[in-house]
């Protein structure tokens, strides 16, 4: 079934059932969105484990990292 076909046929449906079939569908690709997300930062994480591992990459306290960001963030 084309798109058009689809779209023709959804817009038969009564209004409910076109708003619960919107929400599957943009759940769908939430979902997807999700998955490459998370793919995406576990590259990042284990780049940065690699390198902190060599030595390439410095680490920090927590608290300290903390402390850092917030003196850099404006004052509200």
């Amino acid at each position: 079934m084309d798109a058009l076909t689809l779209e023709q046929e959804a817009l038969k449906l009564p209004p409910l059932a076109r708003i619960q079939l919107a929400e599957l569908l943009y759940a769908s690709l939430e979902a997807e969105r999700d998955q490459e997300w998370e793919a995406k930062v576990s590259t990042e994480l284990n780049s940065r484990w690699e390198a902190y591992q060599k030595g390439e990459l410095g680490s920090s306290q927590g608290f300290e990292f903390l402390d850092r960001i917030e003196s850099r963030a404006p004052s509200q």
